[in-house]
C-alpha cells in the first residue's frame, strides 16, 4: 500500500458525504471507483468501509485505488444489498442510480427499519419516485442538500425508518426536504419546475383539466416557496 495524500471529493459525492454519520462503519452501494469510502476512511470519518457493487470492474478499480490512497477496504460483489447485511454496516450509501433503482434495492433489505440504521441516498433520475416510495415504505427524509456538479445540479438525503409517515405535503415528492435560500437549491427549484411545466403542457394537451389543476397548483407552490 501506498499512502499519498487524500483527494478532494466533487460536490455530489461531497454533500453525501456530510449526511453520513461521523464514526460509523459505512456500506457504499454501487461504488463506481470507490472513491466515496476511501476518503470517509481516509480521513477518518469512518471506522471501517465496505465496497459493493453488481460488476467486478468497477471493484477492480476501487481495489487500486484504495491501495494507492493506503486504505484498507472490505469489497463485496453482489446485487445491491444481497451480499451484506446489519452487521456488516450502520450507514448505508446509495449514489449515483435511478430512484426506482435505488428503493428496489432498499425494498429488498428489510434490515435497513432497524432503528440503528441510516440511509445516504444520492438519485440520478425519478428523485420524486424515491420519495414517495420511501414515504409508503415508512422512511422519512430526515435533511436533504443540493449541489451542482459539471453543468448539472443533484440532491442527496438522508434518511431513516419511522414507520406510518402520514399525509404527504403536495410539494414534498419534487423538492423533498431542501431548504430554500442556495444558489444550488433555486438551481434545483427551476430544473424541477422545467419538469413539471413539460407534464402540464401534456396533461393540457390530452385534454386532463384535474391533473393540469394539480400540476399548476404544486408549480405556484414551488415558485412562491423557492424563487420569491
Amino acid at each position: 500500500m501506498t499512502n499519498r495524500e487524500i483527494f478532494s471529493l466533487g460536490p455530489r459525492l461531497a454533500i453525501c458525504a456530510g449526511l453520513l454519520r461521523p464514526g460509523r462503519a459505512i456500506a457504499d452501494i454501487g461504488t463506481d471507483h470507490g472513491y466515496l469510502p476511501i476518503w470517509l476512511v481516509k480521513t477518518g470519518a469512518a471506522p471501517k468501509a465496505i465496497a459493493s457493487d453488481i460488476n467486478p470492474g468497477p471493484l477492480e478499480a476501487a481495489k487500486k485505488h484504495a491501495e494507492m490512497y493506503g486504505v484498507k477496504l472490505k469489497l463485496v460483489l453482489c446485487d445491491g444489498l444481497a451480499g451484506i447485511g446489519p452487521e456488516d454496516a450502520d450507514d448505508i450509501a446509495i449514489a449515483g442510480m435511478g430512484g426506482e433503482l435505488i428503493l428496489h434495492i432498499i425494498s429488498s433489505a428489510p434490515w435497513l427499519k432497524y432503528a440503528d440504521k441510516h440511509m445516504v441516498l444520492q438519485p440520478m433520475s425519478a428523485a420524486d419516485k424515491l420519495r414517495v416510495g420511501l414515504w409508503e415504505l415508512g422512511f422519512a427524509v430526515q435533511k436533504e442538500l443540493a449541489a451542482r456538479e459539471n453543468g448539472k445540479v443533484y440532491s442527496a438525503f438522508s434518511a431513516r425508518y419511522e414507520g406510518a409517515l402520514g399525509e404527504m405535503d403536495s410539494i414534498y415528492p419534487y423538492m423533498g426536504r431542501l431548504a430554500p435560500g442556495t444558489a444550488e437549491v433555486s438551481a434545483y427549484a427551476e430544473k424541477t419546475l422545467r419538469g413539471l411545466r413539460n407534464s402540464l403542457l401534456g396533461a393540457e394537451h390530452k385534454g386532463d383539466p384535474e391533473e393540469a389543476g394539480r400540476l399548476r397548483g404544486i408549480i405556484e407552490e414551488i415558485e412562491r416557496e423557492y424563487l420569491v
